[in-house]
């Protein structure tokens, strides 16, 4: 039940408010002196004051202010019958809750004091949301900064992993056993498997630091499109999926950050191939009219919900984040992809139906038209 400190020199009054309060489901207690109201204060919290404005020896201004400094999150209200406009600001502008005039009704003075905890409590609600979103933001700095972190520090050693695992399985390939050669091809695609999941954290720290596109130069989705095949050719027949490209007869390009793009296009075909049953077809395509260039990958067998296109967005997130799932990874290929697509003024559609599999397509402004939009152009 709420509390309330009631201060009024005016027995008749004090005795009057003390027994309506109560009756509203009140804990109260009535004091008759600026003073009194002070030490009851310092004894047990309360949830409002309730003063008069004109008392002997300190007045409900500077009882107000004291309490402003001592218990700053109890809301006052001042009441007075003599009122001018210049006490009604001074006492609002000194951080009263609310101001009412004597004579009042009860019915007025229970209003008051009602929307007076409210307010305050409403105050209080907001400071909390605001600590909250202090303390969130620091979290999510300090998952940021961990995974620029890791991510930089993990490329170097790969790198030179990648780097020694390729010099074994080319210039030492006659030296080297079947089943050696077996082995390393097996690490070389996990160790290409790590790489991705690297990038596309890298690519998402980027993403939420604002960072936008470094290099903005012509490139060929299409070129893109067939060393991202072929990067993912030996893992799609590992899983037994076909990829299947269609020949797109003109390189199709557009402006902005090859890596990037290069990713995005990676990302949708392992997510392609990693949810194809066995045995299942990915087609990718490129496309495009004298304005647009369209990349389109279609899965053939894999399905999900038309509804859990909204989650799949967002980082960290699968159809099925169990530890059982059949697919691995971070979630995090669509959500990179919608940032890259972003940050190229693109356009990312998911479509899904019955029996049907799912299609993924990425519109970017083809060079040409990007080069008429332009002062230069």
């Amino acid at each position: 039940m709420p509390s309330i400190l009631i201060v009024d020199d005016e027995e008749g009054l004090l005795l009057s408010l003390m027994s309506a309060f109560r009756m509203q489901g009140y804990r109260v207690e009535g004091v008759e002196t600026a003073q009194g109201a002070l030490e009851a204060l310092k004894k047990e919290p309360f949830d409002a004051l309730l003063t008069d404005m004109i008392m002997p020896g300190m007045g409900g201004l500077a009882l107000m202010e004291r309490v402003r400094s001592q218990f700053p999150r109890i809301p006052v209200v001042l009441m007075t019958g003599g009122a001018t406009v210049e006490t009604a600001l001074q006492a609002l502008k000194g951080g009263a809750a609310d101001y009412v005039l004597k004579p009042f009704s009860l019915t007025e003075i229970l209003h008051v004091v009602d929307r007076a905890l409210e307010q305050s409590r409403l105050r209080q609600e907001n400071l909390e949301l605001n600590e909250l979103n202090r303390r969130l933001r620091e979290l999510d700095q300090v998952k940021s900064d961990l995974l620029s972190a890791v991510t930089h520090e993990f490329r170097t050693p790969l790198t030179v992993i990648h780097g020694w695992l390729d010099h074994l399985l080319s210039a030492g390939v006659e030296a080297l056993s079947p089943g050696q050669r077996e082995s390393l091809a097996a690490i070389r695609g996990s160790v290409l498997r790590l790489g991705r999941l690297i990038a596309n954290l890298l690519a998402l720290v980027e993403s939420h630091a604002g960072r936008g596109v470094e290099g903005a130069d012509p490139v060929s989705l299409w070129e893109l499109l067939q060393s991202a095949a072929a990067s993912l050719s030996a893992e799609a027949a590992e899983r037994g999926v076909a990829i299947t490209l269609r020949d797109a007869g003109r390189p199709h390009v557009v402006v902005g950050d090859g890596k990037q793009l290069g990713l995005l296009l990676l990302n949708l075909l392992e997510n392609a191939v990693k949810f194809s049953a066995r045995g299942g077809t990915v087609l990718a395509a490129v496309s495009g009219s004298g304005r647009e260039v369209e990349a389109s990958i279609t899965n053939a067998t894999g399905q999900f919900p038309a509804d859990q296109i909204p989650r799949l967005l967002k980082p960290f997130t699968q159809g099925n984040m169990g530890l059982t799932r059949a697919a691995g990874g971070l979630g995090l290929g669509l959500a990179v992809v919608r940032a890259i697509v972003q940050a190229h003024g693109g356009v990312l559609l998911v479509e899904t139906g019955n029996e049907q599999g799912a299609t993924v397509r990425v519109r970017f402004p083809a060079a040409q038209a990007v080069a008429e939009a332009t002062p230069e152009g």
